[in-house]
């Protein structure tokens, strides 16, 4: 981390698992894949973006593989949901919006998987990129 970089920390309920994301972030989005709805429990899940060499750990996420190479991590103690990330790709993490001490600085740049939104659930944001699926 250089000295004009934003250090951005967050992490799990219990505390266990604690994180901190350096810089900015590289995306943004809101997820409504069926998977992430059940991962989280909405609607709607949304995550920010950061190269994973920017994102340093103090516990270890346990990792579970919901689909064949995309992973979810989360605490191993309180089952806090964390991130999420394509096995085939190592260079970014995406982490919950919601797991950041403050969530405040960062905007959704994306909606991805509109084609399994719940209807009534969510109000679209117009100004931003829609997609049927993954981006």
């Amino acid at each position: 981390m250089t000295a004009n970089q934003t250090l951005h920390s967050g992490g799990c309920l219990c505390g266990a698992v604690r994180f901190s994301a350096s810089g900015d972030p590289i995306g943004g989005n809101h997820c409504h894949c069926a998977m992430c709805r059940k991962d989280s429990g909405s609607g709607v899940s949304t995550f920010v973006t950061f190269p994973t060499n920017a994102v340093t750990w103090n516990g270890t996420p346990t990792d579970y593989e919901s689909s064949p190479n995309r992973f979810r991590g989360f605490c191993p103690k309180c089952g806090s949901s964390l991130t999420w990330r394509d096995g085939g790709s190592a260079e970014s993490i995406d982490l919950r919006l919601g797991s950041f001490d403050d969530p405040t600085p960062f905007k959704a740049t994306k909606h991805l998987w509109m084609s399994t939104a719940l209807p009534g659930f969510v109000e679209l944001d117009p100004d931003i990129d829609h997609f049927d699926q993954r981006s």
